[in-house]
């Protein structure tokens, strides 16, 4: 769909952007065509979209043979969806929910969670991620059963991703998936623009990923570790987790030592030494 056919369709609704939901609409068609072939999709193969606002990138997942759903929260265009997806909806090959695609307590809609579930195998994730969930929504990714993901987010959320600074979520991301950086994107590639530039965030789940239990115990430790990043991280541990604190003093880890100083080995190390 071109720009002045994107603006028409909305115009003769009554729609238009909702900054909220973090609509900005890709509008390069070469860029969306190759999409799907840089996510690594497969004929066949089970997709997520978050946020398929008019359909651009749905499209081109359809036209690759993915077996896609899609989560739409704006009312106003899960019914365009609806009506011009009207045959692959029909045929089975894209199923459309209407609602948020996070859920309460790490968890996505109740309608991905089934879907996710009784998915012959694991689904792959393909979104430009409404900008607002896009930290939320890698919060949720750890210990899942996925083939992978390829998703558009803040360019400054994709270098954190990977690693290009500390904190809890990039530790469980590097522990969890092997992440890589994309192809970067300007603000003359959506409608309307964003004031940032965008990147690809590519995850390939590891083989060695920590077990569930394991993800649990790490997340919790993270969140202590890094909530009072300004405070001695081994005196808190000891009140709570003090095996995990003695861990961390055994390897070499000093008094001292602020939570940014430890390598992502090390927080996994002291969340298995909390679980013995």
């Amino acid at each position: 769909m071109k720009l002045a056919e994107l603006k028409a369709m909305l115009e003769a609704r009554g729609l238009a952007p909702r900054s909220r939901f973090g609509q900005n609409f890709l509008i390069d068609p070469a860029l969306l065509a190759r999409i799907p072939v840089d996510a690594g999709v497969q004929p066949g193969e089970p997709v997520i979209e978050t946020g398929p606002g008019a359909g651009a990138l749905t499209s081109s997942l359809l036209a690759a043979g993915a077996q896609v759903l899609a989560v739409e929260i704006d009312a106003g265009l899960h019914a365009w969806l609806k009506q011009y997806f009207e045959t692959e909806i029909a045929d089975g090959q894209l199923q459309l929910v209407h609602g948020d695609m996070l859920d309460r307590e790490e968890r996505f809609h109740p309608e991905v969670e089934a879907w996710w579930q009784a998915a012959s195998t694991p689904p792959r994730l393909v979104s430009n991620l409404p900008y607002s969930i896009s930290g939320p929504f890698l919060g949720r990714l750890p210990g899942r059963a996925l083939s992978g993901a390829c998703l558009l987010l803040q360019k400054e959320v994709a270098h954190k991703a990977v690693g290009r600074e500390s904190g809890a979520l990039p530790v469980r991301l590097q522990l969890n998936f092997e992440t890589t950086l994309g192809r970067s994107l300007p603000p003359e590639v959506f409608w309307p623009r964003p004031q940032i530039a965008s990147a690809f965030l590519h995850l390939v789940p590891r083989d060695d990923a920590p077990s569930a239990e394991e993800n649990q115990m790490l997340t919790r430790i993270l969140g202590l570790g890094f909530g009072q990043r300004r405070k001695r991280l081994l005196s808190r541990l000891c009140k709570q987790y003090p095996q995990a604190a003695e861990y961390l003093h055994e390897v070499g880890v000093v008094e001292n030592a602020r939570p940014e100083e430890l390598d992502a080995e090390q927080w996994l190390g002291a969340a298995r030494a909390q679980l013995v």
